[in-house]
C-alpha cells in the first residue's frame, strides 16, 4: 500500500465528481438561495467574474477550506468545489439565477398591477357613474 493511498484512506476524501442529478440539485438550491434573499443580480455579476478562473478558485477553495469541510453536513463543501470546478456548471448556475430572477420580477409586476387595480376600484365601493350607469 502506497503512502498516498494510506493518506487518502485516513482522510477519506469524497470524489470530486458529481452525478448530473446532484449537479442539477445543487444548482437549483444555490440559485434559490441567492434569489430568495434578493441577491440575484450581485450573484450573477460575481459568478460571471469568477467563471474564467473557476477551476483555480475551486482548487484554492479545496486547499483552504478542506479543514472546515468536515464540519459542514452532507459533504456540501466538497460538492461545491466539484460543482465550481467546471465552467459549464458555473454557466448553468448563472442561467438558472437569471431565470429565477426574471420569474420573480414578473410575479412582482403582476402583484403590483393587481394591487393598483384594487386601489383604483376597491370592492364594495362603486362610483356614482357605475352605480347609476350615467355617462357624464
Amino acid at each position: 500500500m502506497s503512502k498516498v493511498s494510506k493518506i487518502k484512506d485516513f482522510f477519506d476524501f469524497p470524489d470530486l465528481e458529481l452525478s448530473p442529478e446532484k449537479t442539477d440539485e445543487m444548482i437549483e438550491k444555490i440559485a434559490r438561495f441567492f434569489v430568495n434573499r434578493g441577491l440575484g443580480t450581485p450573484a450573477i455579476m460575481s459568478f460571471d467574474v469568477f467563471k474564467p478562473v473557476s477551476h483555480i478558485g475551486s482548487q484554492m477553495g479545496l486547499f483552504f477550506g478542506s479543514a472546515f469541510f468536515p464540519l459542514i453536513p452532507g459533504n456540501w463543501g466538497f460538492n461545491l468545489v466539484a460543482l465550481l470546478n467546471e465552467k459549464e456548471n458555473v454557466e448553468k448556475l448563472i442561467q438558472r439565477i437569471e431565470s429565477l430572477t426574471k420569474e420573480e420580477d414578473e410575479a412582482k409586476k403582476l402583484e403590483k398591477e393587481k394591487s393598483k387595480s384594487a386601489r383604483e376600484n376597491p370592492q364594495g365601493k362603486r362610483s356614482l357613474r357605475n352605480l347609476f350607469k350615467l355617462n357624464f
